[in-house]
């Protein structure tokens, strides 16, 4: 029967196991955007096959890049006919992987209590700060982008591949465990190109499992058959893009891959490149040191197996990012992205430090070092609040801009390079195929308006009555202030013209602090009513240019600001 304070105990381990799920929804429900962005654009093509039925397997399979996305495809399909393409049911359904991803990790962690009860001293303790780990919002570029499911959907498969693999049926050469963690590692490699590593990584599992097989060498024969087999054929046919980075550059300059790969290593604990390559080393040595462990404590090997592999993938993943990466510099290791990956690593570190450490000193050192993990996750998942709101103002932006794409000119101030860096084929492409699949909303005519009689705002700096010069590599700074007149309410984003021509080379958001026009036109809801723009040279044609801003009312019409600003690029 179960006692209070038992029952208190486990009410509050059920809230530190929710915590982090829970914060991590709130993130993506605060920051989360339903538009396209990047990569996702590349689906729409698949999208509209599948609504006029012209789709077939090819459609699926053709690479995504390095990357055959068979699997995340078929999950992206149903969800955006089923959601009418809302990305961010994408979003929530990362979320949804990795609370099952949390599931795996306590199956791997209890199995282990139940078979070695003596070794399961703090295993709570290992098992709250693995979630905490888990969804730590320093992978924000993931949780924010939809198309990036395909993440976290080769850690959940990966997570139950050593689930279904650790304790294996004795005496039987081929398995249920076998079966299902090969079809999972299967599901990995067709999800994307680190997907591969899975089967790499979890061979030592399947050496050690395979010792209680009836044939042992037949087993680990035919994992690694499966590992020829799944590369061969993802490799069937396929073309390297001709943009791709030169892959022989990490040969050619080592000293630059070496601090690369580090870098992407320690990304977890900071995003600037010195101290991320300090951690990477102390990482790396703990990678050292559990693979010494894993082959000398030959009584411990069994539990150590599964946590091994959740060293070698991202291992595997970093050496795999960094041939194909290392020529972008040293800040492309730092990428939020990454990190759903080598989070991997610290779970991992984790769990063989509990098992490895029983005694004390080292049972002290254990419990410092998980304090650690936790408190930079948790520490870095605050700083990761910052890098949301830019992220999502800059989504906001795009998809009000999207709706416009029919008056959005391509110039390299255009505010559809926030979700995409061309604007070409989103206007000449993507928008027909989205506007006939009816997933997006868009503005397809729209009345330009003369200037009306009561003003709706104006560009107060630079002052109107001067021509700014400008050189090529020169920079200048539009400011302003935007309102609708008699409504309780202001617009949305300012949208630049040049020579009054009926299209936009540049937009902003409005939502800069204007507590005096609030208090000027008694109206609460104008203290967010100023906006800002940096424009480079380069958005206009050499000579005299008349820049002036517009407001869009929501019922088709462009509404002009008061005045109109003059620039003068050189040649």
């Amino acid at each position: 029967m179960m006692t209070p304070k038992r029952f208190n105990v486990l009410s509050w381990l059920t809230i530190l196991y929710i915590l982090p799920v829970l914060a991590t929804l709130a993130f993506v429900h605060r920051f989360g955007v339903n538009v396209p962005f990047m990569d996702s654009f590349g689906l729409v093509g698949l999208f509209h096959k599948i609504h006029l039925e012209t789709v077939n397997f090819s459609d699926f399979w053709v690479p995504h890049n390095e990357h055959r996305m068979l699997i995340p495809r078929v999950f992206i399909a149903a969800l955006a006919f089923a959601t009418d393409w809302n990305v961010k049911v994408q979003q929530y359904f990362s979320v949804g992987l990795s609370i099952l991803s949390a599931v795996g990790l306590y199956w791997i962690s209890r199995q282990q209590g139940i078979h070695h009860d003596s070794r399961h001293d703090w295993q709570h303790f290992a098992e709250i700060i693995s979630v905490i780990l888990l969804f730590s919002l320093i992978q924000y570029e993931n949780w924010l982008w939809g198309f990036q499911l395909a993440w976290f959907w080769k850690t959940t498969c990966f997570v139950f591949a050593i689930a279904v693999l650790q304790y294996p049926s004795k005496h039987r050469w081929l398995d249920k465990g076998f079966i299902l963690g090969a079809i999972l590692a299967l599901f990995m490699s067709f999800s994307g190109a680190h997907g591969l590593l899975g089967w790499i990584a979890i061979f030592p599992l399947i050496w050690v499992r395979s010792q209680a097989s009836s044939r042992p060498r037949l087993q680990q024969i035919l994992w690694l058959f499966l590992l020829i087999g799944s590369v061969l054929l993802y490799a069937s046919g396929y073309q390297e893009p001709a943009d791709n980075p030169d892959r022989t550059y990490v040969l050619k300059h080592p000293q630059e891959a070496i601090p690369f790969f580090l870098a992407i290593l320690g990304r977890s604990f900071s995003n600037t490149p010195q101290p991320a390559i300090w951690v990477g080393i102390v990482l790396l040595i703990g990678c050292t040191l559990s693979l010494w462990l894993f082959w000398k404590q030959s009584d411990r090997r069994t539990e150590l197996a599964a946590w091994l592999p959740f060293l070698l993938f991202p291992l595997g993943f970093s050496a795999m990012t960094t041939v194909g990466r290392t020529v972008l510099g040293i800040e492309a290791a730092l990428a939020s992205r990454y990190t759903t990956v080598t989070l991997l690593m610290l779970i991992g570190l984790l769990h063989i430090a509990r098992i490895c450490c029983q005694r004390q000193p080292w049972r002290l050192l254990y419990g410092a070092m998980a304090v650690v993990f936790a408190v930079f996750s948790i520490s870095r998942s605050f700083d990761a609040l910052e890098a949301g709101e830019i992220w999502y103002e800059d989504r906001i932006l795009g998809k009000h801009c999207l709706a416009l794409i029919e008056y959005m000119e391509p110039s390299p101030a255009s505010c559809i390079h926030k979700i995409f860096p061309d604007v070409n084929p989103v206007k000449s492409v993507w928008y027909t195929q989205l506007d006939q699949l009816g997933f997006f909303d868009f503005v397809d005519y729209a009345e330009f308006e003369k200037l009306p009689a009561e003003s709706h705002g104006l560009i107060d700096n630079p002052p109107p009555d001067e021509v700014i010069p400008l050189t090529t590599e020169s920079t200048v700074v539009l400011s302003g202030w935007s309102i609708f007149p008699g409504r309780q309410e202001t617009p949305e984003l300012a949208l630049l013209s040049q020579d009054d021509r009926p299209s936009f080379f540049a937009a902003t958001l409005i939502n800069q602090a204007s507590p005096d026009l609030a208090e000027v036109f008694d109206v609460p809801e104008y203290d967010q009513a100023r906006w800002q723009i940096q424009l480079p040279a380069t958005a206009f044609p050499e000579g005299v240019t008349t820049i002036r801003a517009w407001i869009y009312d929501g019922n088709m019409r462009f509404i002009p600001l008061d005045n109109v600003i003059q620039v003068n690029r050189d040649s």
